[in-house]
This record gives structure tokens, C-alpha cells and sequence, in this order.
């Protein structure tokens, strides 16, 4: 799959339980910027696969990744937090996960850990979101960044 455009490959689309816990995650303690709010009509998102029924859309810019949160009348229950198959973390990359870690965690963001190191690089540290997803923040060493 050839990739000309500068754009990043990968959006990330999450269906969320409670589209609002999930804005007050990732816009105002993560810190992303929403850059589109809108409406999806039914027939759109039934003919195109996407739902079975219309929904409103919020994208949020991570990067240059698109973090696009989805409000949808009677949501799917939520995941259990427990280890599942399917999406099960979102990965950051940071210039300094223990300072990632300090300003969350003043504005009440729960992490898993205090950061920690492990073979490819010199810290990382877990939050989670409102549906249990885990949000990793890698600190990648002076020679991959």
C-alpha cells in the first residue's frame, strides 16, 4: 500500500460510551485540539458501513494523527478494563514521560505506574481513558527521536 501524501497513514476512529468523558479526556487534560465537530447523517453512515445509524463526529489532532471520537445514540456497552482482545492502547511519544507524568497527574489524569523503563526506551507510563483503553506515553532514547 504506497503512501505519497504527507499526511500521516492511520487515523484512529473510537466509538465512545460517553463522548463527553472522552472530550474531557483527550481535549482537556490530554490536551489535543479539536479540529472538525460534525454530524454524520444515517443514510451516509449506513450505506458507507460505518454505523448503524447516524453520529456525530469530533476530531481531535494528536500530532499529526487524527483521534476521531464517536457519539452515537445508545452506545455499545463499555469494554471491561480487563486484558480483551481488540484496540487495547493508544501510544504518545513524548520528550519526557516523567514530566508527561507530573503535569497529568496534577490535573487528575489516573495512571497505572509511575513511569518505568523497559528495553527500547528510557521511560514510558500508562493512563487510561474513560472506556479502560490504555493512553502510553513513550519517551523514545536521544537516538530514535
Amino acid at each position: 500500500m504506497p503512501h505519497t501524501h504527507k499526511r500521516p497513514i492511520v487515523d484512529i476512529g473510537i466509538v465512545c460510551s460517553n463522548v463527553d468523558e472522552f472530550l474531557h479526556f483527550y481535549r482537556d487534560l490530554l490536551g489535543f485540539h479539536v479540529v472538525l465537530d460534525f454530524e454524520i447523517p444515517e443514510d451516509t453512515a449506513v450505506s458507507a458501513g460505518l454505523a448503524p445509524r447516524g453520529f456525530r463526529q469530533v476530531r481531535l489532532k494528536a500530532g499529526e494523527t487524527l483521534i476521531k471520537l464517536m457519539e452515537i445514540k445508545n452506545p455499545p456497552a463499555r469494554k471491561k478494563p480487563e486484558f480483551s482482545s481488540g484496540v487495547r492502547w493508544l501510544t504518545f511519544f513524548v520528550d519526557d514521560a516523567h514530566r508527561t507524568y507530573r503535569e497529568l497527574s496534577a490535573k487528575s489524569v489516573r495512571f497505572l505506574s509511575e513511569p518505568v523503563a523497559v528495553p527500547d526506551a528510557p521511560a514510558v507510563v500508562c493512563a487510561v481513558d474513560p472506556d479502560g483503553v490504555l493512553a502510553e506515553f513513550v519517551q523514545l532514547p536521544p537516538s530514535a527521536r
